[in-house]
């Protein structure tokens, strides 16, 4: 890889469910500066979020007039589930999908809600090393650019593991080798997820060149799975400054 170590554009905290943590970190933002807010849109989860707020999310965000992006996580959900969603609660604020599974008809999926709703950017989660020959080919093939123009401005490259929101932290080492040893990443975002923390989050972006993306989760929260730790919250972004 010929360029130098990405800055750090994308402070994402992801799995989110509290209200009062949503508007916590909105009115903190300033401070804060986390530019993706992600909720989990899988059913009968631990950190899923209660979609009859969808009113009041979105009332937060246009109070605050922030320019925030809301990544809603998907698993194992066809287009129509997918879909059904993003109908039934219009007022989601919704500006990225992220694919969390290894459905082999992932682009496709993300062909199809790209054509209805154009506006959505996407996240796929990729699993380290298996998927890698995978990630060569979306950086440096047609192979899925011919599909949909500027795809380096419309998906991003999320490593995590594979059911994800567990704790498990990636191999930075192997990961570092693996962009490293690519001849270049084209523009794409690559976010590194898993098992970050406050106290980590440091380490692993000195220790693995080309990304520019943390994602956290587990990692914010005290004892309460879906409720975030406040001074957590400050102390990842400290660390973390873009």
């Amino acid at each position: 890889m010929s360029e130098e170590s990405k800055k750090i554009i994308i402070k994402k905290c992801c799995g989110l469910k509290q209200i009062d943590d949503i508007e916590y970190i909105l009115n903190h933002n300033h401070i804060l500066k986390y530019t993706h807010l992600g909720i989990i849109l899988v059913p009968n989860k631990g950190r899923s979020f209660p979609l009859c707020n969808s009113d009041q999310f979105k009332d937060l965000i246009n109070k605050h007039n922030q320019n925030v992006n809301v990544v809603g996580v998907v698993q194992k959900q066809t287009f129509e589930d997918i879909d059904k969603i993003l109908q039934d609660y219009p007022a989601l604020p919704i500006t990225h999908i992220q694919i969390h599974d290894s459905n082999p008809s992932w682009f496709e999926l993300i062909c199809e809600l790209y054509q209805k709703y154009p506006d959505l950017k996407f996240i796929k989660r990729f699993v380290f090393p298996k998927d890698c020959e995978t990630i060569k080919n979306i950086i440096q093939t047609d192979t899925y650019t011919r599909q949909i123009s500027d795809l380096n401005k419309k998906l991003s490259i999320l490593f995590d593991s594979e059911s994800g929101g567990n704790g498990e932290v990636q191999d930075w080492n192997g990961i570092n080798d693996f962009l490293q040893n690519c001849e270049n990443l084209n523009d794409f975002n690559i976010i590194i997820a898993g098992g970050l923390n406050p106290s980590n989050v440091l380490q692993c972006v000195n220790t693995i060149q080309g990304i520019n993306g943390v994602d956290v989760s587990g990692g914010l929260e005290g004892d309460v799975v879906g409720k975030k730790d406040f001074t957590k919250l400050h102390e990842f972004a400290k660390n973390i400054e873009l």
